[in-house]
């Protein structure tokens, strides 16, 4: 292989990668992916019977991967974690800061009907783990000379809605910590960037908003259906590998589509018959 495909390859062999809340959804899925790209990969989730099974589908094909029961709010913990993997593994190489606590869109409204507690837990969920992850990653990337972070956002944290005030917040705060780690480490071989899916269809997308966003979701896509799982495992896995060498600070949206779209869109498609 020249050396010039060899920049560009997509293979993790020999890599490292965390995936945090791994244990379903679009966490399992990258998983499973990073490990069919050859990745070592470690589970942080606090689930262990959806992590045990996940690590179980991964080693039945041929992968490798293990988990830690680890809630990624505890500093104490991930650093117990991150301890047992480099001492295991001796290196990091990728994380994926997949885990967030949907539970907390639940009474998650306008500014006015969101209550300051609920706003708050959001915040320690779904911004303070992507942030301490990093914090104690990143020592152990600069020793082996960088890494590749990849954090999971949303596009809530990039448009305004009608709801889940708490949720866009912290999403557009994890845009920001994405920026800021692609800043101050770039020079030093660590590349961080963002994926922003629109509505996943994943189990937890399906029980905490109704049939009706995910309806409204598929008539503003252009691409004419819903994101996958694997969309988004393809995005990760893809920045995570030396073909995205050179992508670093930057938010890639998975949406088919939808936000390059005018918002008439589908009414004009409506009244001209398209």
């Amino acid at each position: 292989m020249s050396e010039e495909n060899s920049r560009g390859s997509q293979t993790l062999e020999g890599r490292v990668a965390i995936v945090t809340g791994g244990g379903n959804g679009m966490g399992e899925c990258t998983a499973a992916t990073l490990a069919a790209r050859g990745a070592q990969v470690v589970i942080l989730d606090p689930d262990v019977e959806n992590a045990r099974r996940v690590v179980d589908h991964i080693v039945e094909n041929g992968g490798r991967a293990e988990f830690h029961p680890t809630d990624v709010t505890d500093e104490e913990a991930i650093r117990d974690a991150i301890d047992r993997i480099v001492s295991r593994h001796g290196r990091i190489d990728v994380l994926d800061n997949n885990a967030a606590v949907l539970s907390l869109t639940r009474g998650d409204g306008t500014v006015l009907d969101t209550s300051h507690d609920l706003f708050m837990r959001s915040l320690g969920a779904n911004l303070g783990g992507p942030f301490l992850m990093s914090k104690h990653v990143i020592p152990v990337m600069l020793r082996s000379g960088g890494g590749s972070i990849v954090n999971i956002a949303s596009l809530s944290g990039i448009l305004g809605e009608l709801n889940l005030t708490a949720y866009g917040v912290t999403k557009a705060g994890v845009l920001q910590l994405t920026r800021a780690i692609a800043t101050q480490f770039g020079g030093k071989g660590i590349r961080c960037n963002a994926v922003a899916p629109s509505y996943v269809t994943t189990s937890n997308n399906r029980n905490y908003s109704p049939q009706e966003v995910a309806d409204a979701y598929l008539r503003n896509t252009p691409s004419g259906e819903l994101v996958a799982p694997q969309d988004v495992a393809e995005a990760v896995a893809f920045l995570a590998s030396d073909a995205a060498r050179q992508i670093n600070g930057h938010v890639i949206p998975v949406d088919g589509g939808l936000v390059a779209a005018s918002p008439v869109t589908p009414d004009y498609r409506d009244a001209m018959g398209l």
